[in-house]
């Protein structure tokens, strides 16, 4: 009974001990709202955008590090093998719409994004917390004019698993979809949606 005792201690103990070690990990990048619909504003009737383009501007095409908590120098790389652009895309295209842009509106505005930053960080403990940023430069233009411009910055939180795909792909989801609401809440943007050209 006692021997039995003692490896039970040490199973609990192994299994509550924290790693020693990070490695890298490559996160795919998949678009599905993580806002909840009613965080996304609603966008005057007259809203139109005639084509949404991004351009991943970065030039560190990390997308983050892991760490273990309280030894941050025992770090891994975070990256993608993903096209950033066509995320970045897909993910304003599906927030336009639950705001009520009309998209793909001939004679409407081109609005272009510029993918400045995406970082992620995960603390590594028995879980992990998460923590994802999208920094992006946004503008209407239409016949080379530019009607509104503004840099937006989304943050999302998140905790589960060490390494869990899932867990990345949500805070960044989370990101963007916060990045995309602060633009749509903007009362500059949703006149310039309604007058870019007109």
């Amino acid at each position: 009974m006692r021997k039995f005792s003692v490896c039970a201690v040490v199973l609990v103990i192994s299994a509550c001990s924290s790693p020693s070690t990070v490695a890298p990990v490559s996160v795919p990048l998949q678009y599905k709202m993580q806002a909840k619909p009613g965080e996304f504003p609603v966008v005057d009737a007259c809203a139109a955008i005639g084509d949404v383009r991004v351009t991943d501007a970065r030039s560190d095409k990390t997308i983050g590090k892991r760490y273990l908590e309280n030894k941050s120098a025992e770090s891994a790389a975070v990256t993608t093998t993903s096209d950033v652009a066509g995320w970045v895309q897909g993910g304003a295209e599906d927030a336009l719409r639950r705001a009520g842009a009309s998209l793909g509106k001939s004679g409407a505005p081109t609005l272009r994004f510029t993918v400045d930053q995406i970082n992620t960080t995960e603390n590594v403990l028995h879980r992990s917390g998460y923590e994802g940023r999208v920094v992006m430069t946004a503008e209407l233009t239409k016949g080379g004019t530019s009607c509104w411009k503004d840099r937006l910055d989304g943050f999302a939180e998140n905790y589960g698993y060490a390494g869990s795909i899932e867990n990345y792909q949500e805070t960044l989801n989370h990101a963007l979809d916060r990045a995309m609401i602060r633009m749509m809440n903007s009362s500059e943007f949703k006149r310039a949606a309604c007058s870019c050209g007109g």
